[in-house]
Formats: C-alpha cells, sequence, structure tokens
C-alpha cells in the first residue's frame, strides 16, 4: 500500500504588548497522513448458562477455540489485550408477582487484537469469526486501523510546524521593520483524528459461517496526524 503523504500549514500571527515585552505570536498547523499497519479488532467471547460457574465454563471453551485461530494467524501474546471480564445475571420480568426472576448468567470477555498484517484483514477476520450458538459464541465489537509510526512521524510534522511558525514569524517582523530577539514560549497541541470504521462486503456482525458468501473485504483509508504549535518570540 502506498503512503499518502501530505501536509496543511496554517498559519495566523499577530503582535502583542505585555508590560514592557513585545512579543509576536504565531500559530503553526501541520498535518500528514500514513498508511495504517495495523488492524485493531475488538472482540467479544461470550457464553450464557442456567449458573455462573457453567457459563464461565462454557465461555473458557469459547475462548480457547478463539485462542486457536489468534494463534493460527501468529498474532503476538502481547497483541492480545483484555479490556473487561464480566458476570452478570439475566433477568425476566414475572407479570403476576411483578418481580424480575433470574434466569440463567452470561459471561462476557472483552479483548483487543491487533494484527500487523493488513493485508490479511478480511480472510483474519474471515478465520475468527466462525458461526456461533444459541449459548456461546465471538462478537466483533469494533474494526479499525492504527500505525506503531505516529511517533516518529508527529516529530517530523512537530519539526514541519515550528520551521513554517518561524518562518512567519520572520516575514512578520520584516515587513515590519523590526528583528525577532528569541523564543519567549512555544507549546503544541496533537491531534489524531478517530479512524473511520472500514468498509465490509459482507455484514461480518451476523457471525455467520457462509462457504458460498464472497470474502470479507476492507478498506483501511489513511492515518492522519496533525500538530499544532503556538510559539511567541519576543521583539
Amino acid at each position: 500500500m502506498r503512503s499518502l503523504l501530505f501536509a496543511i500549514l496554517s498559519l495566523t500571527a499577530f503582535a502583542v504588548h505585555a508590560d514592557d515585552l513585545h512579543l509576536i505570536l504565531v500559530n503553526g498547523v501541520a498535518e500528514k497522513s500514513i498508511a495504517p499497519n495495523m488492524l485493531v479488532v475488538r472482540f467479544e467471547s461470550w457464553a450464557k448458562a442456567s449458573s455462573a460457574q457453567k457459563a464461565q465454563e462454557q465461555q473458557a471453551v469459547q475462548y480457547a477455540q478463539f485462542k486457536k485461530q489468534l494463534d493460527r494467524f501468529k498474532i503476538k501474546k502481547e497483541d492480545i489485550e483484555t479490556e473487561s471480564f464480566n458476570v452478570s445475571p439475566e433477568y425476566v420480568y414475572d407479570q403476576k408477582t411483578q418481580v424480575n426472576k433470574i434466569t440463567g448468567y452470561r459471561v462476557s470477555h472483552n479483548l483487543e487484537v491487533v494484527n500487523r498484517n493488513v493485508d490479511e484483514g478480511g480472510q483474519f477476520l474471515d478465520g475468527i469469526v466462525t458461526s456461533r450458538g444459541e449459548y456461546a459464541g465471538l462478537n466483533v465489537s469494533s474494526v479499525g486501523w492504527d500505525s506503531d509510526q505516529k511517533s516518529k512521524v508527529e516529530l517530523s510534522v512537530l519539526a514541519d510546524a515550528v520551521k513554517n511558525a518561524r518562518a512567519r514569524a520572520n516575514e512578520l517582523a520584516s515587513a515590519a521593520g523590526i528583528s525577532i530577539k528569541g523564543v519567549h514560549r512555544i507549546q503544541h497541541n496533537t491531534y489524531n483524528p478517530p479512524v473511520a470504521q472500514p468498509y465490509m462486503e459482507k455484514a461480518v456482525m451476523s457471525m455467520r459461517a457462509d462457504s458460498a458468501a464472497p470474502p470479507t473485504e476492507l478498506s483501511s483509508g489513511q492515518i492522519k496526524v496533525r500538530v499544532e504549535v503556538q510559539m511567541e518570540f519576543a521583539i
């Protein structure tokens, strides 16, 4: 996948006078887009039974099957993270007694899994998500994209924002017939806009394995890293 790289530079500036200190304030914004190299999927392994213990046992069996599939796709241990584990009763409302009665228990094991081979994203979901039963199954909560190169890109974007902010400050000072003495203050903010959910050719959420169905196709789009700097120059 080719990386699309671009920068958006937006700069505004004005001069202020605080006590005996004369300043030029400059805002600089830079943005770059990169191709993701990580597929991030949130799964729910669940089971329900008449008792909490049976529900936990069934969920453990379901999770063991799920883990085998993750091993088949060579997902590293450090790329599997449990986000929550819940055991909760299920109720039904009794019209006669007008009270809720416990009908069973549901166990939910929610995990975040990172697949670093984004080219096999559709194949990964098709291989992991199989038919579910009435009392146990595997849900896909969300599918997204990320990159482990964002920190490196952020430094590059930060340098671009500072460089262009300084250039604009120099232009303003030159046009006003004054000179810049140095940087009085600088700060920055980084924005990582959420990556949109990918388009799927078939509904993964249905969890139904159908050999006749076409394979799942995912479109990753681009990840944007945006940095804004605020610089104050003494004049």
